[in-house]
């Protein structure tokens, strides 16, 4: 039986999410890593107030992540048991 288009819809969205997350996790690496280099030369208050707000977003960067992830493997457990639906 041909896939149909709810479910070709749905593999291109959940596709495109686990992209997106990937992208992300890249960025953040990326930001990772420049701010550590950063960190051994800013000093000062400026650069306290900076580390606290960059750290909470990475945690929070980190927490959508995980969560996207866990949407991810929802999604695609749906996806074949509507896939195993359709084929009966």
């Amino acid at each position: 039986m041909a896939e149909t288009l709810l479910l070709g819809t749905l593999r291109d969205y959940c596709k495109q999410f686990e992209d997106h997350l990937a992208a992300l996790r890249d960025r953040h690496q990326d930001l990772q890593t420049a701010w550590l280099r950063l960190r051994d030369v800013y000093e000062g208050q400026g650069a306290q107030v900076f580390s606290e707000a960059f750290e909470a977003a990475s945690a929070r960067l980190t927490d959508y992540a995980e969560r996207g992830s866990q949407i991810t493997r929802q999604l695609e457990a749906k996806l074949e048991e509507l896939r195993i639906f359709q084929a009966e």
